[in-house]
């Protein structure tokens, strides 16, 4: 099984941004454009004699930016895709009053075998 932290963040590396597993940036300077993720699920996806050889992850990326991400969005979904991962859905967060960014969030599902 990967580590699914080291794994995302080097397929978000060509990006040059910054990137948080499971946490927000926190201080005074926050990038006008960053990267979260966090793993919503895993499940065995496949088991052997009752051993599990295969888990199905569930993958939560949120695109934060104070401007348009639309061509940001659809870099991560090349770089997730190309890497094996399978979009099953995406949705724009509601901006409230006092947020500084928008965000984009997207859904990702990736087999890992053991």
């Amino acid at each position: 099984m990967i580590d699914i932290s080291a794994h995302i963040t080097s397929i978000l590396a060509p990006l040059n941004l910054k990137v948080y597993f499971n946490s927000v940036p926190t201080g005074s300077t926050i990038p006008d454009q960053y990267i979260t993720f966090l793993e919503i699920i895993d499940s065995a996806a496949l088991e052997v004699g009752d051993v599990e050889v295969e888990t199905k992850r569930l993958i939560q990326v949120n695109i934060w930016s104070k401007s348009n991400y639309d061509t940001l969005v659809k870099q991560v979904r090349n770089l997730f895709e190309s890497e094996g991962f399978e979009r099953i859905n995406g949705m724009d967060a509601p901006k409230q009053e006092g947020d500084s960014h928008f965000n984009k969030v997207l859904g990702f599902v990736f087999f890992d075998e053991y």
